[in-house]
């Protein structure tokens, strides 16, 4: 008989306490693309920062794993390769300021 997880057991696995954990103390026999890189890489602030940080996902044995969480847990920031905002995948860094006359018309 299998056991169920209950909801409060899943916020438990994917709340932020796991993962600071899970960085500092990676997990045996996983290879994280990321371990050891300064985590304020994964918050870029232009294009080349985006890309830098997302150059890094791309050879990662878990990085699907990685955004599933991420996206689960309405996070922000680079994640599996993809730019997340509050868990939605977003098609590159929002520029700062006001948007320009043609993108309002």
């Amino acid at each position: 008989m299998k056991k169920e997880r209950k909801e409060e057991q899943f916020a438990l696995i994917l709340n932020t306490t796991a993962v600071n954990g899970a960085y500092e103390n990676p997990t045996p026999n996983v290879e994280w693309a990321c371990a050891g890189i300064d985590p304020d890489m994964f918050f870029p602030a232009d294009d080349e920062a985006l890309a830098a940080a997302t150059a890094i996902c791309d050879g990662c044995t878990v990085r699907t794993l990685c955004r599933t969480i991420a996206m689960a847990r309405a996070e922000t920031g680079v994640w599996g390769g993809v730019l997340l905002a509050e868990g939605i995948p977003q098609s590159g860094v929002k520029r700062r300021g006001r948007p320009s006359k043609m993108a309002v018309a």
